[in-house]
């Protein structure tokens, strides 16, 4: 798939790439730099593929994700707790 059809469906699913790039944690330019090549990863067009036909079916993908801890921003809240841990053993370290 090539990534003006991943930005199709990235909009039928009505997500940002920022949004679906926190779904997956991972960094939103690890997303938009397959903008300079000629298609995006396989997993990537599944995803989205089936996020844009939820969403054309009327079923909020965002509900069932969020059942099992997926959600837009979750990503981000464990790489900061992960940093608090890092920057407490680093005090500790010190002393």
């Amino acid at each position: 798939m090539d990534y003006a059809e991943f930005k199709r469906h990235l909009g039928k699913a009505g997500l940002t790439i920022n949004e679906f790039a926190s779904l997956l944690d991972i960094s939103p330019s690890a997303v938009s730099n397959y903008g300079q090549k000629a298609d995006v990863p396989r997993t990537y067009a599944a995803l989205v593929i089936l996020l844009g036909h939820a969403a054309d079916n009327n079923l909020d993908f965002r509900v069932a994700l969020a059942r099992f801890g997926v959600t837009i921003g979750s990503g981000d809240r464990r790489k900061i707790a992960r940093l608090e841990e890092y920057r407490v053993g680093k005090q500790r370290a010190r002393k």
